[in-house]
């Protein structure tokens, strides 16, 4: 493979003065293909896939002939598990699934390999709209986007081994416990914080325990996460501004969250470790009950519509429609976006939606409802003292570049100012210990943004490590606005999902973005933040120029106008009990009504978590294959999770 970097050559045209569109910008652009743009896991394997379908009429119309279960396409191979998408959740599940060695499991992803560069983690702004995201965009919503292209915000997905965990910014924050008891408490019985912190604490591998509570930490699991090998003096000057407010300096994954931290990363000695990295690459050429198809866009799952019986997937791999068929359990792991299309195109999902499709009903259950996310805002600008701006000269960024490459050390090998995080209340949030607003700040160029902050969030391709002030992201952790994942109405096989997130649809909302932003500027008054010579930007934004900057009215314009968000959409698959009308799958993650399927990934979430998504997604998929495990391998109730003997299952039978 060879990846494919941003085309800003469209959103370039116009004249402009931001850098991003510079001929320097290319030139990086360039110079990080060539030096990072294959994939160390492409060796001998077959690609060249396209999405692009010219006879898409006569293959719709197959699907559609063919959705009573009585399809003439031949079928390629037979399997015990199929898992559909190899992201965060889908490269555990299949990992675990063939620790049992007379079990023959087959991983599909829609995309390409990892390419080396997503392993860079200053590059990961270059990562959204290249060739391994779905690009995928929300729908129009009177609330929210508004000053975004066609009132519509990007929400990136990973179409890449690793999913959305290769494209990500790397943080690994769990939630608080409150929020799976909140789970439990739901009548999801299995879920509470003592019954999944095992699950946590199997997958980690943390090469920085003498920092953390080890009471809730692991260092024999898969997944490697540490603290980055670099932090400049703006990053360390963020932890002790937080401190100075009052903040205490914690473990965030620990029982106590409100407080401030220098961030551990899903990184392994100064590079990205996605689920790929973690949970594939060390098995796939070892395990031979391991089979891996790249550029395997699943299109349905089969499913008898008479017994209710999934017994299979279809899916187009190098422009061929191709069958494999499951013994045992499909398994589908797209994510909140892509779970909820494949199980609606397999006639699962509300009933009135697939009949406007022409699609047979098998199951009418609530996919595609209840989604929703971590909003966050463009907006809240911080400019720096030239001393304390991260400035670097083109030279100076290629000698960085190839240091990294040789060293994996150096500014390249981290996220800049992002590694600080901070959790608080506001006035809004009335629960004990339970933070509605998180903060990011972000590396920005002030210039730039303020200039056209269109077009620089467009463009915003540059490293990380330099930049000319910080971007205060309050982030809004437990939403209450709700949206929708519907199919495309032109083209619902392979047309990207109407995604309807509805946010702000809740005043509680953005009463809570509001009072985060305000509390944000705290950090301008201490000590360490003036030694920096960070300043409030008070430039209004063009959106809102009508408005009195610093206002409360101006503050919600900019959340509304300049919306954006941390790319954690759960919620879409709901996990819930018989008698909650919007569940999709049990607690046991088996879709109601439909045996041997089963979905694994963060659209199960009943509720969002309060953190970062990425580790619980995890933590999902190691207990979904001990579910699984349990019910194959027989004795009832035998095997209750993980525990000293964590290998009970690494055995062949």
């Amino acid at each position: 493979m060879s990846w494919v970097p941003p085309n800003l050559s469209e959103a370039c045209q116009v004249y402009t003065t931001v850098t991003n569109c510079a001929p320097s910008t290319f030139l990086f652009l360039q110079l990080i293909t060539d030096l990072f743009g294959y994939s160390r896991d492409s060796r001998g394997l077959a690609h060249g896939f396209s999405s692009h379908h010219s006879s898409f009429d006569h293959e719709f119309e197959s699907f559609l002939d063919s959705h009573s279960g009585n399809s003439h396409q031949a079928r390629d191979e037979d399997y015990d598990f199929i898992v559909v998408g190899a992201g965060s959740a889908g490269c555990v599940m299949a990992n675990r699934l063939t620790e049992i060695g007379k079990w023959r499991v087959l991983l599909l992803e829609a995309g390409d390999e990892e390419p080396e560069v997503a392993e860079v983690p200053a590059f990961a702004p270059a990562l959204q709209t290249s060739s391994i995201d779905w690009m995928y965009e929300t729908q129009p919503t009177p609330n929210a986007c508004l000053a975004r292209p066609n009132g519509r915000c990007a929400w990136a997905r990973g179409r890449v081994m690793g999913g959305s965990s290769t494209i990500n910014y790397l943080i690994y924050i769990r939630g608080i416990p409150r929020d799976y008891d909140e789970w439990a408490e739901m009548g999801n019985h299995g879920w509470s914080y003592e019954e999944v912190l095992p699950y946590f604490i199997k997958s980690e591998d943390n090469r920085n325990i003498d920092m953390v509570d080890s009471r809730f930490h692991g260092t024999n699991g898969p997944q490697t996460v540490e603290v980055f090998p670099y932090q400049d003096e703006v990053t360390l000057g963020l932890v002790k501004a937080y401190e100075e407010l009052g903040l205490p300096i914690i473990d965030q994954n620990s029982d106590r969250v409100i407080g401030a931290m220098l961030l551990q990363h899903t990184t392994r000695d100064g590079e990205r470790l996605s689920t790929n990295g973690a949970y594939i690459r060390p098995i796939r050429y070892k395990r031979s009950n391991l089979v891996v198809k790249t550029n395997a866009e699943v299109s349905r799952v089969l499913i008898d519509p008479s017994t209710k019986i999934a017994y299979g997937v279809e899916y187009v791999q190098n422009g061929k429609l191709k069958q494999a068929r499951a013994k045992k359990e499909i398994i589908v792991s797209g994510g909140s976006i892509n779970s909820p299309k494949i199980l609606m195109l397999s006639g699962v999902g509300p009933a009135n939606h697939l009949q406007e499709h022409g699609i047979q009903v098998i199951n009418d259950l609530a996919v595609g409802f209840n989604l929703h996310d971590h909003v966050t805002i463009d907006g809240v600008v911080f400019t720096l003292s030239p001393y304390s701006a991260r400035n670097a000269s083109d030279e100076e960024i290629r000698d960085d570049i190839y240091k990294y490459k040789d060293t994996r050390r150096g500014p390249l090998a981290s996220t800049g100012p992002l590694q600080s995080n901070a959790m608080v209340q506001t006035k809004y949030e009335k629960l004990h210990d339970a933070p509605d607003i998180q903060y990011s700040i972000d590396s920005m160029n002030v210039e730039n943004f303020l200039s056209d902050p269109i077009l620089t969030a467009q463009t915003a391709v540059t490293p990380l490590a330099y930049y000319t002030g910080l971007m205060a992201r309050p982030i809004l952790l437990s939403p209450k606005s709700r949206g929708v994942v519907r199919l495309n109405d032109s083209d619902p096989i392979y047309g990207a999902p109407l995604i309807h997130p509805n946010t702000f649809n809740e005043e509680i909302d953005l009463l809570r973005i509001v009072e985060g932003v305000k509390q944000s500027l705290n950090l301008l008054s201490t000590h360490t933040m003036q030694h920096l010579g960070a300043r409030l930007a008070t430039t209004p934004l063009p959106a809102c120029r009508h408005i009195p900057f610093g206002s409360d009215d101006y503050w919600a314009c900019i959340a509304q106008s300049y919306t954006t968000t941390i790319y954690h959409p759960v919620g879409t698959c709901k996990m819930g009990p018989k008698s909650d009308n919007e569940a999709v799958v049990d607690p046991k993650l088996r879709v109601y009504g439909i045996k041997n399927l089963r979905v694994v990934d963060a659209s199960i979430m009943p509720k969002i978590v309060r953190g970062n998504t990425n580790a619980p997604t995890i933590m999902i998929a190691e207990k979904a294959s001990d579910l699984i495990k349990n019910q194959w391998l027989g004795g009832g109730n035998r095997y209750e999770g993980p525990t000293r003997h964590q290998d009970l299952f690494n055995i062949d039978f």
